[in-house]
């Protein structure tokens, strides 16, 4: 980025800002810019007033009417203190509005992270970049679009402000300008040096705070607790955060130790150089080049423009500094999926006729190059009941993500009902599946709550959730808790109670029963249950899913001899395909799986 680049980017950054602080709060907006302004203006009227009382009062010095000088002296009192009252009131007031727009913006910014997070591919989410991109724009907070405008605007109130100054010091001597300058400029450039280089800083060590963080989680939460304890891992993750801790606090420390030095070097050459020409002005007083008055108004108002130039330097710094982070909060919000919704969206057949297929299809994860899935040619009619079997990764879970849409195919494509699945609408096309994943969701709410998260749509009081529950053999158990199914599943808030991992697998079960869907994807369903919950589930499958269509992944054999059409997948190609008996007599990779797995299931002559 070149220097030109470089000093108009904050205004880029600003141009961005200003749409979301409309967006999010007009009233507020509005308000807090007219507030500001009479801040300014009145802020500006003290100043004003206040050379016009030391004018006077050094022209009463030598006057011939004190009772007429007196009033004058008065009136500028009174409308000085005036002034500042008014200055008072503007600038609370000001602040109160500055307030209500912060948290309004900070809602605003909220909901938009949250939109892009809950839209975002999951390619992204399966990816470092997503969580740096995240920890970044998290950084950046939701108070910065905020901060930016009101540095904005505090600068140009103590930029106006400091401008009036100059002026009055150019009426006293226009010699002592370069003092001033002496004690702005250098602290402006070191501030904004600083500030790039922390920002450098924090950006490279993203993923080291990250890693600081997950240890932090590993300590603190109650998932990993009980191996923690089991294998004394306590100490070892204790310390390994304090070293990243440590490395993150003595880097920081290093550029902290920097800036101090150097802000207290261009500190104490602004300190000779106001007390050099202080010096001076008192000199040329007693030859009688200046009053007493100029002396006096001086002292005044260097002080201030002093401090009114380190509030300059220090807004400045942090527009800039909020510029750079506003920045990457944008580098979030700018995130779009590229599985989005075609341009004119077909209908979702409802009841399907034809059912799935894919054709050729082909696929490796974004970022990569190996394939994971090549040439599968495979097909769900609709209430049929296929099976896929496979070792673990053979590319059972990478096919069902293509099938629900949240990949697409690398090559080839897959169909329903014979048009590409491009071509559907996207929310309207995932309805078509109910799924629960081998890695499924485990949610903090209420039974009642983590069923009906299957069909969001469905009303809160819908007595699909108890038919759904009764279906999944979650009924029982559910009935049994504190407050049924309104007992929330989790320690984390009162009145909760924590399930077994069966459980929460029948619960998971009960979420893919909820949805009225055309198809429903099973992935290793049963891999937490006995082999008596089991039976019972596959006892009478095709009655609980209403005869509608089903693909089933799991390990278990056993279980998979019940569907209608088997694929064989290994190594992300199809090797077999058939009934149960078929791929029995081919003798091939099922049979030996089969086989393998029955062995420990016959009885051994004696």
């Amino acid at each position: 980025m070149s220097r030109v680049q470089a000093l108009i980017a904050p205004l880029y950054t600003l141009r961005r800002i200003l749409p979301l602080l409309w967006e999010s709060s007009r009233k507020w907006t509005i308000l807090g810019a007219l507030l500001m302004a009479l801040e300014v203006a009145f802020g500006l009227a003290v100043l004003f007033m206040l050379k016009q009382l030391v004018d006077v009062v050094t022209q009463q010095l030598g006057s011939d009417a004190p009772v007429e000088g007196i009033r004058s002296v008065l009136r500028y009192v009174a409308l000085t203190g005036g002034c500042t009252l008014a200055y008072l009131a503007s600038r609370a007031m000001s602040g109160l509005a500055r307030e209500a727009q912060g948290l309004l913006v900070a809602d605003h910014i909220d909901r938009e992270i949250h939109a892009r997070a809950v839209r975002a591919d999951l390619a992204f989410y399966e990816s470092p970049r997503y969580y740096d991109t995240l920890q970044r724009a998290r950084q950046a907070g939701n108070q910065r679009p905020v901060q930016v405008v009101g540095n904005l605007m505090m600068l140009i109130k103590n930029g106006l402000m400091l401008a009036a100054i100059v002026v009055l010091i150019i009426t006293i001597n226009w010699l002592l300008l370069p003092v001033l300058l002496i004690a702005i400029v250098p602290a402006l450039m070191v501030r904004l040096h600083f500030t790039r280089h922390l920002y450098e800083w924090q950006r490279h060590r993203t993923q080291m705070e990250r890693r600081a963080g997950y240890l932090d989680w590993l300590m603190t939460s109650d998932i990993n607790a009980k191996e923690l304890r089991l294998n004394q891992l306590g100490d070892y993750l204790r310390e390994s955060y304090s070293d990243l801790r440590g490395v993150i606090r003595r880097e920081r420390m290093r550029i902290t130790q920097r800036r101090t030095q150097v802000e207290l070097a261009v500190a104490s050459i602004a300190t000779l150089a106001f007390f050099g020409a202080l010096a001076y002005l008192a000199w040329q007083t007693s030859l009688g080049h200046n009053s007493v008055g100029d002396l006096v108004l001086f002292l005044l108002i260097f002080q201030r423009a002093q401090a009114m130039g380190q509030e300059v330097v220090r807004q400045l710094s942090q527009f800039y500094e909020d510029h750079l982070y506003v920045g990457l909060l944008f580098e979030f919000l700018d995130i779009r999926p590229a599985i989005a919704e075609p341009v004119r969206p077909l209908p979702v057949p409802e009841p399907m006729h034809e059912g799935i297929r894919f054709e050729q299809v082909g696929f490796h994860y974004p970022g990569t190059d190996k394939p994971v899935l090549r040439d599968i040619n495979l097909r769900i009619r609709p209430g049929q009941i296929v099976a896929l079997v496979g070792a673990n990764g053979s590319g059972k879970t990478s096919l069902i993500k293509l099938l629900c849409r949240l990949y697409d195919p690398t090559s080839g494509r897959i169909t329903l009902d014979g048009v590409d699945i491009r071509e559907y609408g996207l929310e309207e096309y995932r309805r078509v599946f109910s799924v629960i994943f081998q890695d499924y969701g485990r949610f903090a709410a209420t039974a009642r709550e983590n069923i009906r998260f299957g069909d969001i749509r469905q009303p809160v009081d819908t007595p699909s959730v108890e038919a759904a529950a009764v279906k999944a053999g979650a009924d029982p158990f559910i009935q049994e808790l504190t407050s049924g199914y309104d007992t929330p599943l989790t320690r984390m808030f009162d009145g909760g109670q924590e399930i077994s991992i069966g459980q929460w697998q029948k619960i998971a079960l009960a979420r893919a029963f909820m949805h009225r869907s055309n198809v429903i994807i099973l992935d290793e369903p049963t891999s937490a249950l006995d082999p008596g919950a089991e039976f019972d589930l596959f006892d009478n499958f095709r009655e609980r899913i209403d005869h509608r269509a089903a693909l089933v992944i799991s390990h278990r054999l056993s279980t998979v001899r019940m569907a209608d059409y088997i694929y064989v997948l290994d190594q992300g190609v199809i090797r077999e395909r058939g009934t149960h008996d078929e791929l029995i007599r081919q003798q091939g990779m099922y049979c030996d799986l089969f086989s393998r797995q029955a062995h420990h299931y016959r009885e051994v002559d004696a």
